[in-house]
């Protein structure tokens, strides 16, 4: 009798946890069970240069179905919404951007989630993600630009008191290859560390901290590393049979380089304490999906 109670607990469990988010940022083992869908959309504001005036909203729409109990499958529509004003250029920062004020569809990309260990069955959560990306547009600078993009993590999970507490981490590297208007072609690697705690306050409430930091390598050379940003800031969740939402604020806490050399009008771009190339002084996501 109580191996059928602590069973239909378990069962219950998981299908209160599967396929929600429950980071902004960092991803967990849950996935969507075999034959159930998901409507998933990502916003995520990027603000703050060292000169000027820069904002973007990036926008992704998608669309999740577990394959199986462990396998997951999604495709994304992904756009975005620059803003400028006598900001610089992030490559090369003497060149000047103009203004902007523009949305754009950016492009497409797939993803497939494997969960190997289940952090409800074998204690801890192990589980790979690969995600192939295609773009035709820069979504930071808003220039028209081929990418193409192969992201891969390893997804840990574990879960204490009955599973209130939940702690994560993510390892992400992800080469990319862009070519520009003039047939140009950069190889780049980009590679991120990212942690997160979330604990149950209330029913259906969840509020946690997340960090992340994210490096770049140019022509996939580990050697050759131009740029390290770190983030960490508060995670808000809610979750309900009908829908779940996810709000993350993560303001770049250090970052390097800080000196990016002289813009457009001579004057120096530069920060006391954070890296404002690649990015900015402060991200906000919001998240939400409804399955069905």
């Amino acid at each position: 009798m109580m191996r059928m109670i602590w069973a239909t607990l378990l069962i219950l469990s998981q299908a209160a946890w599967a396929g929600e988010t429950m980071f902004g940022y960092l991803y967990t083992t849950d996935t969507e069970p075999a034959g159930h869908w998901e409507y998933e959309q990502v916003h995520t504001l990027r603000t703050g240069k060292a000169q000027g005036e820069y904002t973007a909203l990036d926008l992704r729409n998608e669309f999740e179905y577990g394959v199986t109990d462990a396998l997951q499958a999604s495709v994304y529509l992904n756009s975005s919404y620059i803003k400028t004003h006598d900001s610089y250029d992030m490559e090369d920062v003497s060149m000047p951007v103009g203004d902007k004020n523009a949305f754009n569809i950016d492009g497409v990309s797939f993803e497939v989630i494997y969960r190997l260990l289940s952090p409800y069955k074998d204690g801890i959560g192990l589980a790979f993600y690969v995600e192939p990306e295609v773009s035709v547009r820069d979504h930071m600078s808003g220039m028209n630009r081929i990418e193409r993009a192969l992201e891969m993590r390893v997804i840990l999970q574990k879960n204490f008191f009955d599973d209130k507490l939940i702690l994560g981490a993510n390892f992400m590297t992800e080469p990319e290859w862009e070519m520009d208007e003039m047939g140009m072609t950069q190889k780049e690697l980009w590679a991120e560390l990212t942690f997160g705690a979330t604990y149950r306050v209330a029913e259906k409430w969840y509020v946690g901290i997340e960090a992340r930091n994210h490096m770049e390598f140019v022509d996939m050379n580990l050697g050759n590393q131009e740029h390290s940003a770190y983030f960490v800031g508060p995670s808000v969740h809610y979750g309900s049979q009908d829908f779940w939402a996810q709000f993350t604020v993560l303001p770049q806490v250090w970052g390097w380089p800080r000196d990016l050399g002289q813009g457009p009008d001579g004057r120096e771009i530069t920060s006391s304490y954070a890296h404002l190339g690649q990015h900015e002084k402060l991200e906000v996501r919001f998240k939400f999906g409804i399955p069905f």
